[in-house]
């Protein structure tokens, strides 16, 4: 982890001037009582990375709680999977992979596991809730699919009695949203949005009608392997593990609604014959693989997310919205406390217990804990009347696009400046080792700073024909221009004055990328100039050393230890931790770069969805008019044995939350390493 390595080594140690020196004069250097003023309440910085990880297995699952939807597309002839442990055909809706190692890594390894391979015959429509929006277990992963379908994030009251639910609440959320894109009349058998995208380890899809001539099933293959020899220890086990024995499903019959399982998957480590399935290892590890290919930008370098599915980012809808007052005012109420926080959301410092590292890096990973637990039902009303509108523009051929490519254009701001920023860091803390009375190294240091700083001022800045150190001030015009162009680099040419007309959606991703690029120049054309006017004062001369010993290292290193800030709460503030989070040496062939992903997570022998049925409960209601939708913010009415967040925990402390070491500190590893000895 890059940038953290250099976190709170902030004090630099350098030489006084002499008395007989003439100092460079404070005022076209230094800034005295700066402050770099970021608002960490600020929603733009959330809604900007939210855009830019769509799609990505990495970002998602560092920020697992998703905020956003986004209209979406899947080409015509793209190959999806289908597991079974029946030789039946799916019900409506059931699941899809896009990868067979996830779909295989769910059903596979039983004594009757079938394999079906369907591919879209046309470009199907689709819609994707983004964050680790498949897992079943967590802290808000499932919270905007809950708030779109019910109105809170507790879904309908169970029967008091019961206390566990098994994959009820999954096939009520699969036909809860298939039922609304039915019932709005935004898609159906063949025609309009047909399918919800989803991620946990790999990504998948809803699909809401397995008799649409949109789906063709191009094989059906039973991929039961035979079992290994029987041994000696395997009698024991079998006789020890008696009570645990997985029976298979009944012979199914064709409901018109899919239902709950009687006898949903068991993780393959949990299944009867385990120690005899040929594949029972490789059938995880190839899940693990296949999900890795779709890790995009992943803190080494960019990558490719999930291609086979592509954005509508004109559309593209978050509750990290302005609009949305309910959530955010609980959020900025609740950093305020505990990353302490003006009420202008300005950083206070680390305060009298913490650290200057500890402080900045909860400031960076703070989206991380962010939840939808305090959405009110009207503002879930909003988002749902938003997005039926924009699928519908979308369905009808009405929607206003500017034909930018969104996605494409965050992804290349993040690759522009998250790898050189803690690069400028460490350059910078460089010079803390260089000795005072070494004045060619201090020379040196500042010729590579400012071979990184040129490189971010490269496209914006017109250097001044007669460059002298004060054309380089926060106040000058020097400054203005350049930072003009540098924060609306991206956008200029979406504005009314050139004929563009932008729809709220993409306004509002014009605004987040507007304030991200505002931030990231506010930093760096500073920096930047400041460098350019040391330079133009001190080095940029016939080479003596009575001109270099005129700096006043004082005031030198007070300058360079606000630029060192500045960078940091930089990074604090724009937060994409996931991008500077990285495995420490390049993994060999049969290695991946390992973070945990659910439910692929190395504890107790490996990965696996938990079992599990409840007793039958009545059919879900949907839509604003039915008695389901809605609540007090976040919550479903006061029932006994009402499940708060899917767990029976309250929103932000779900029953799993991944490993933070092993998610922080990413690391190479192996079949062999993965399941031990």
């Amino acid at each position: 982890m890059r940038a953290f390595a250099h976190f709170g080594a902030l004090l630099l140690h350098f030489g006084i001037a002499s008395p007989q020196q003439t100092p460079l004069s404070a005022p076209n250097l230094f800034v005295e009582d700066f402050n770099w003023n970021f608002n960490y309440s600020s929603s733009a910085p959330h809604y900007f990375a939210s855009a830019y990880g769509l799609m990505q297995q990495w970002s998602n699952t560092f920020f697992p709680n998703g905020h956003s939807i986004v209209p979406c597309e899947v080409p015509a002839y793209t190959k999806l999977y289908h597991g079974r442990m029946d030789g039946d055909v799916p019900p409506s809706p059931e699941w899809l992979a896009f990868d067979i190692g996830m779909s295989y890594g769910i059903m596979g390894g039983s004594r009757n596991s079938h394999m079906l391979i369907y591919q879209t015959t046309r470009p199907v429509k689709c819609i994707y809730f983004d964050g680790e929006s498949a897992t079943l277990f967590g802290s808000g992963q499932l919270d905007s699919q809950m708030l779109h379908i019910w109105g809170n994030i507790t879904g309908p009251p169970q029967n008091p009695e019961d206390r566990f639910r098994g994959l009820w609440e999954e096939y009520a959320r699969a036909i809860g949203l298939c039922d609304w894109i039915e019932d709005k009349n935004l898609g159906g058998r063949g025609w309009g949005f047909e399918g919800i995208v989803r991620m946990n380890a790999g990504f998948e899809m809803i699909w809401c009608n397995f008799t649409s001539p949109s789906l063709r099933l191009v094989s059906h293959l039973n991929v039961t392997a035979p079992l290994l020899p029987t041994t000696a220890e395997d009698y024991e086990a079998k006789e020890a593990t008696k009570t645990s024995y997985y029976p298979l499903p009944p012979e199914p019959t064709r409901p018109d609604k899919a239902t709950d399982p009687a006898n949903p998957p068991a993780p393959p480590n949990w299944r009867q014959y385990w120690g005899r399935e040929p594949f029972s290892k490789s059938q995880s590890w190839n899940w693990i693989v296949a999900s890795t290919k779709h890790y995009g930008s992943d803190g080494g370098a960019a990558g490719l997310g999930e291609n086979r599915v592509r954005l509508l980012g004109c559309g593209f809808l978050s509750y990290y919205s302005e609009i949305f007052s309910s959530q955010s005012l609980a959020r900025v109420a609740g950093e305020k406390e505990s990353l302490n926080l003006t009420e202008d959301g300005i950083w206070k410092g680390p305060g009298s217990n913490g650290t200057r590292y500890g402080g900045l890096t909860s400031l960076t990973r703070r989206r991380r804990l962010h939840t939808l637990g305090d959405t009110s039902s009207s503002d879930a009303a909003v988002m749902r009347s938003n997005s039926e509108r924009v699928l519908s523009q979308i369905v009808n051929g009405t929607s206003s696009c500017s034909g930018m490519d969104w996605t494409v254009m965050t992804n290349e701001i993040v690759q522009t400046y998250a790898e050189p920023l803690p690069s400028l860091l460490k350059v910078l803390n460089k010079l803390g080792d260089i000795s005072h009375n070494n004045k060619t190294a201090v020379k040196e240091w500042l010729a590579s700073v400012r071979e990184d700083t040129h490189t971010f001022l490269l496209p914006f800045i017109q250097y001044p024909e007669n460059s002298t150190g004060g054309q380089y001030t926060r106040n000058s015009q020097l400054f203005n221009n350049t930072y003009l162009r540098c924060r609306f680099h991206s956008t200029r040419l979406l504005d009314l004055e050139e004929g563009i007309s932008l729809n709220p959606e993409e306004s509002a991703l014009k605004w987040a990328v507007e304030e991200v690029m505002g931030g990231i120049c506010n930093v760096l054309v500073d920096v930047g100039l400041s460098v350019e006017s040391l330079w133009q004062q001190k080095f940029n001369l016939v080479s003596t050393a009575d001109e270099r010993d005129t700096i006043d290292r004082r005031i030198v290193e007070q300058e360079v230890l606000r630029w060192i800030e500045g960078v940091e709460e930089l990074m604090a503030w724009l937060g994409w931790a996931g991008e500077w989070a990285q495995c420490d040496r390049k993994c060999e062939w049969d290695e991946r770069c390992y973070i945990p992903m659910w439910p692929l997570i190395m504890i107790g022998g490996g990965p696996g969805r938990g079992p599990g049925r409840g007793p039958p409960y009545r059919p879900p209601q949907y839509g604003y008019d039915k008695p389901d939708y809605g609540y007090a913010p976040g919550y479903g009415p006061s029932y006994p044995g009402f499940p708060s967040n899917r767990t029976g925990r309250p929103p932000g402390h779900g029953f799993w939350l991944a490993d933070e070491s092993g998610l922080w500190q990413p690391r190479c590893i192996s079949l062999a390493t993965f399941f031990g000895p």
